[in-house]
């Protein structure tokens, strides 16, 4: 009798455990899906002497102009690629740069930390986060 009861709590802890898994990937493929949907518009991204603009569409392909100041000049580049949603993350590929010491065609993903329609903050690998924020006209 002991031996069924055991195998009966087992049953019941690997079901709780898939519900709950299950639940995870549904919300996860729910945020996905809200989140691929706002991203379509024009996003800046600020810091002390960087400037980014990246105007995305509705199939995530984008257009980003950067300048970047020091003290004796300003560097403007621009860089075409995608920005995917998958799993919480964003994936970035970059097809072309005019920054001469950037590898074109690279893919890199960030963790998808808070996103809201005006706002959404990443954590690349080995980093801060870095916060875009919508450009509403």
């Amino acid at each position: 009798m002991k031996k069924f009861t055991i195998i009966g709590l087992l049953v019941v802890v690997v079901a709780v455990c898939l519900l709950l898994h299950w639940q995870h990937v549904k919300s996860v493929a729910r945020f996905d899906s809200d989140f691929r949907q706002q991203l379509a518009g024009v996003w800046l991204r600020q810091e002390t002497d960087m400037r980014c603009t990246n105007t995305v569409a509705a199939d995530g392909s984008f257009v980003e102009l950067s300048w970047f100041r020091h003290t004796d000049r300003t560097n403007t580049y621009q860089r075409t690629g995608t920005w995917l949603v998958k799993d919480g993350h964003l994936v970035e590929t970059i097809r072309s740069s005019s920054n001469p010491t950037e590898v074109s065609t690279h893919t890199g993903a960030a963790q998808i930390i808070r996103s809201d329609a005006g706002e959404f903050v990443v954590r690349w690998p080995n980093s801060v986060e870095t916060i875009w924020q919508k450009i509403i006209p």
